[in-house]
């Protein structure tokens, strides 16, 4: 009696899952790819994309992207709030590959036990060896290993020489997740501007509507409140909020933007030369952020 033969199963290589037909569903640069037969396609067939499988890979699409941005704003957190980072954190995100690729190349600088920073004292992050301690390269280009339990990623308008920091990046062909070195930075004027009290720089960018101003400062990653874009920082133990008034009434009239202004955690005003650097600086950057995406000579607006 000839035994029956039984179907083989096809043989799925990792990070690929069986669709049927010889088609294969996978994640590649955050987005869904197929293949079939073992060649990849150059599109994903519509019944693949609508179909169970397709719609479980979207949705980890869109999780790993949420993910992705939530590592990038915590690590934006610890840098606009001067937050102390305990080394046994680094040592447990680290094993995840967005936090490693977000945290790559990061400069930070240990913080000794009396809570005092050494600026000096520094490099760019590489990893953690639990005996070792904290991995970095250092300004001579040196591998070296800070032996503190805390560091702290500083914004790099607080950095000394950061010219040469730069110089440095390129040399050794740092590439950070978090852009800070090469972030856009500037320097708190020592003389009052016209208006003590705000900056007029980034005044009258136009928007064909309200709405395309407000939902490119929420692209850009900041909270939009009272018709106005917010930076808030955390700097010398207390929230300054940088505001950037982009217009109010009717979200689909068009607008202009206003003044740039300071306010300390009680929501009073403060004079342009008393904002503490960081604040001064991220309030600038927010609003040549969103002046760029303005109408230009009568055109649609790009936002």
């Amino acid at each position: 009696m000839a035994k029956a033969r039984t179907a083989k199963r096809p043989v799925v290589q990792p990070g690929w899952v069986d669709a049927g037909k010889g088609y294969e569903l996978g994640i590649r640069g955050g987005a869904i790819v197929a293949r079939k037969d073992g060649a990849v396609l150059a599109s994903v067939p519509k019944t693949l994309r609508d179909s169970a499988l397709g719609e479980r890979l979207s949705a980890a699409v869109d999780f790993l992207e949420e993910h992705a941005r939530t590592c990038l704003h915590t690590v934006e957190t610890w840098m606009l709030r001067s937050l102390p980072v305990p080394r046994a954190v680094l040592q447990s995100v680290l094993r995840d590959d967005t936090w490693a690729t977000v945290l790559r190349d990061a400069w930070v600088v240990a913080i000794a036990n009396d809570g005092s920073v050494d600026r000096e004292a520094g490099g760019f992050f590489r990893g953690v060896d639990e005996a070792k301690g904290i991995g970095v390269v250092d300004r001579d280009g040196e591998t070296t290993w800070l032996a503190s339990e805390l560091v702290m990623l500083p914004h790099p308008v607080l950095l000394d020489e950061i010219d040469d920091l730069r110089e440095l990046a390129v040399q050794i062909g740092v590439t950070q997740g978090l852009s800070r070195l090469f972030r856009e930075t500037f320097a708190a004027p020592s003389v009052p501007p016209v208006d003590p009290l705000s900056v007029a720089s980034y005044a009258g960018a136009e928007f064909a509507m309200l709405s395309q101003a407000t939902n490119l400062a929420k692209r850009l990653g900041y909270r939009v409140s009272g018709g106005a874009a917010v930076a808030r920082v955390l700097e010398g133990g207390r929230f300054v909020e940088a505001r950037f008034d982009l217009g109010d009434g009717d979200p689909m009239y068009s607008t202009a933007t206003g003044e740039l202004a300071w306010v300390d955690d009680k929501q009073r005003s403060l004079a342009v030369v008393d904002v503490p650097p960081v604040a001064f600086s991220e309030g600038m950057r927010m609003a040549s952020l969103i002046h760029a995406k303005r109408k230009v000579d009568g055109g649609d607006d790009d936002a």
